[in-house]
Order: structure tokens, then sequence, then C-alpha cells
């Protein structure tokens, strides 16, 4: 693996997160949400095309975590609107035409359900779309994948897994930013990154909270004979992660993960293929370190998303709460 291209991509906005990325009709399309911090009513989604900024989707509540996502030669966006995760509502747009975007035609997901969180839809061959979904409160935390299909300009929801749950456990957790020893409860574990391998099964990586330390795995057999596929039990890894989002990607039999390889802390950020769940055969460092002379917000490397193009796969991530930064990598 080898980094062949790195740049920022234009951020007017004091801080920002929460990046995604899709190619349409050979143009790399991007999302954010920026705004003064994260959760404030002035938190906008900005949404651009090749660098340029185009649209922005925001009012007088928090906008959070964009998808970008085509299906049937249309390019949507899903998001979420709300004071904090759980009060979200999720919105799907057709921003297939970028420069004229009617918000007042958004699909509102219906309530209890949260579409794709955080990661990327896996469309199977039948064209369903399985979405990694989780709900976040202040005191737990819980996974689900949603399955929804396309029909007539709508998404229509299909079902959705019993939920994906780790037990609750006392825990000694550090403050990241002070590194403050703190004594708590586990919430559990969110934002599953689901990917499909060749026999067709899926499988699931998940975000943990604070105080556990491991990215989780999980996984749904659906090449078997059985008709009642259910998922697997969530599992800890022995693969670190420090209350961060990751992001996978399945291409040609390879597994890829994005994360952060620490318990504690958001950096560094690496790339490495993974053999049998959590055996790292290579790895590839994203970037390191944020120097003390750059101004950024914290030294946060986080949230990265990642898909494949051209046999390649392309980055986006969170630098230092104050940039985005878009890497290219050859695989």
């Amino acid at each position: 693996m080898k980094i062949i291209d790195r740049k920022f991509l234009n951020v007017p906005t004091p801080t920002c997160h929460a990046a995604t990325i899709a190619f349409f009709k050979d143009k790399l399309a991007f999302a954010y949400f920026g705004g003064v911090s994260e959760g404030a009513p002035d938190s906008t989604i900005y949404i651009g095309y090749d660098g340029e900024i185009k649209h922005t989707i925001g009012g007088n509540v928090a906008h959070w975590n964009p998808i970008l996502f085509t299906i049937e030669d249309e390019l949507f966006l899903s998001y979420k609107i709300g004071d904090f995760c759980d009060r979200w509502t999720t919105y799907i747009l057709n921003i297939t035409n970028i420069d004229n975007i009617d918000k007042s035609k958004a699909q509102i997901i219906p309530a209890g359900l949260n579409f794709c969180v955080k990661t990327k839809t896996i469309v199977d061959s039948n064209g369903l779309m399985h979405c990694g979904s989780s709900v976040e409160t202040r005191l737990d935390w819980t996974s689900y994948e949603e399955v929804y299909k396309y029909e007539k300009g709508k998404f229509v929801f299909v079902e959705r897994s019993m939920p994906l749950t780790i037990p609750k456990k006392k825990c000694i957790a550090l403050n990241r930013y002070t590194g403050e020893k703190i004594e708590t409860y586990s919430q559990g574990i969110i934002q599953p990154s689901l990917w499909q391998d060749e026999y067709g099964s899926f499988h699931a990586f998940f975000r943990s909270s604070r105080g556990i330390g491991k990215i989780y795995y999980a996984s749904k057999d659906i090449s078997s004979w059985c008709d009642d596929w259910e998922w697997t039990k969530p599992v800890p890894t022995i693969l670190p992660n420090p209350n961060s989002g990751i992001d996978t990607v399945y291409y040609k039999n390879k597994l890829f993960l994005v994360y952060n390889p620490s318990n504690i802390n958001r950096y560094p950020l690496v790339l490495s293929e993974i053999k049998g769940v959590d055996k790292t055969v290579d790895e590839l460092i994203i970037t390191e370190d944020i120097s003390s002379k750059e101004r950024t917000h914290s030294k946060e490397l986080s949230y990265p998303y990642m898909i494949e193009n051209g046999g390649k796969l392309h980055l986006v991530y969170t630098y230092g709460r104050s940039k985005i930064e878009y890497v290219i990598i050859s695989i």
C-alpha cells in the first residue's frame, strides 16, 4: 500500500467533522458538517464536487453525519438533524442535480430508524441496501443492521436486525484531552462498518465506548441453507479502539480497515489489511501526528470514511477538528 496523493478540502468554518465521499459521473462528490462546534445550532452540512463547495444544508438546529451514496444512477445524501444523537431525525435527499437541490423534497425516515449513521451502505445482488445503524444515548449504545429497498423514488424500510449489544461493565476510562482517570460504566458499541465477502455473507466491525478499548466484530452468514439469518453475538477483537469511528473496504477478497491503533488516543490514523478478522498483514500510517505549530483544535485524526474506486482506496478523515484531508492509496 502506498499514498499517491493527499490534499485538504475547502473548509470555511472554525470546526468540521464527519466527511463522506462518493464518485458520481467521474466526479468526486464530498460532504461534511461544520460550524462553531459539533452539536452547535449553526452546524451545517457542506456539499461539493472536486473540492468546490456547491451547496449547504443547515438551519437553527445542529446537522450531523452526512453519508453520500449512489443508486440507480442517482446521487443521494442522508443526514441527521437534532440537538443530540438521541433526538436525531434522518433525512435522505436526492442531490443528483447538485446545482439545484430542493431541500423540501427530502424524505424523512420514520422515527426509531436511523438508516446509515456513519458508514456507507452495502447494496446486495437483489438491490437491497444494508445499513450500519445505531442508537446512541448518554447511558447506552446499541447497534443494528437496517435494510431498505429503493422503489419509485423512495427508500422503503424492509427489516431491522435484533439489537447488537455487549454487556455493560464498570471501567476506568482516561479523558483523552487531560489524561484524567474517570470511573464510569461502558455504554456499548455503535456505527457498524459493514462488508460483504465473496460468499455473500455480511460482517461488521463496531466502534466501542470509552473504557472498552477494542473494536468489536459480528457476522451474518447468508450463504448457508438456513432461512433464519441472524447476526452473531458481537465479540471483541485484538484491534484497539479509543472510542473513535472506523471504516472498512472489502476488495478482491481483501479486507482493509482504517482506524486509530490506540485504546486512548484518536491518533495516529492507520490503514491495515486484515486477515482472519483481527490479524494485521500489512499496515500504512496515514497520518502519525499533528504538529504543535498547526492551527488545529486538537490532535484528533478521526472519523475516517473510505471507498474503493478504480482499484484505489479513497479516504477522507477529520484532521484536528479544523480540516478534512482527502487521501488516495494504491493497493
